[in-house]
């Protein structure tokens, strides 16, 4: 599968964040941000700059939901395709799990990060990821040959931006997404997504306005 067999779909976003707790003593946090491409937004945001053919191309993301606990956000469409983007923001390699159906890896990006500390708070994110340049890291950022079938785990290293084709075709629900490793899922790198039947989306798009 090819990104141009994809033009049109459903892009989302999710950052990656580590962050020290609040409370002193506590571990630090380690969460899946869910993002919005947004444009025109103020205040913090993810900035991610690419370089293709066609020259430069910069996206902004805003955060929407950052811990388990917060409102879903994301809503597929039974039976149709869309593209989830990891942009890993931490110094790990978190290897992503999603729930129900499997995915195809479609590409796996070096990328330069900096992260803004003192913006990057509880609710909000703030850094500037550029896709291409390669980090000394020492990292073999390519797909290996294991990763071009179907899969249900994709590892996402550090300095590293992931692209993950999606179709949910067995049922609608409630299901979850997190990192597979048991000390980050419970820190708390776990979200809900709820696949939804082509027939309830009016209703969904109702709410949004």
């Amino acid at each position: 599968m090819t990104r141009r067999e994809l033009d049109g779909c459903m892009v989302r976003g999710v950052a990656l964040v580590e962050r020290d707790s609040d409370v002193d003593g506590e571990p630090s946090m380690l969460t899946l941000r869910e993002l919005v491409e947004d444009s025109t937004a103020a205040g913090p945001v993810i900035t991610v700059v690419e370089r293709d053919d066609d020259g430069e191309r910069e996206t902004r993301w805003r955060t929407v939901a950052t811990r388990f606990e917060d409102t879903a956000t994301f809503f597929p469409m039974l039976g149709q395709r869309e593209i989830w983007r990891f942009i890993n923001l931490t110094e790990d390699t978190h290897p992503m799990h999603v729930h129900l159906d499997s995915f195809r890896v479609l590409e796996r990006h070096p990328a330069v990060v900096e992260l803004d500390e003192d913006a990057t708070t509880a609710h909000a994110t703030s850094a500037v990821v550029r896709i291409g340049e390669h980090p000394d890291d020492q990292i073999p950022h390519a797909l290996d040959a294991n990763e071009r079938g179907l899969k249900d785990t994709v590892r996402v290293n550090a300095h590293e931006v992931v692209d993950i084709a999606v179709r949910f075709s067995t049922y609608a629900g409630r299901y979850m997404y997190h990192c597979h490793i048991l000390e980050h899922e419970d820190h708390d790198m776990m979200r809900p997504f709820i696949v939804m039947p082509a027939d309830l989306m009016p209703f969904m798009e109702r709410r949004r306005r």
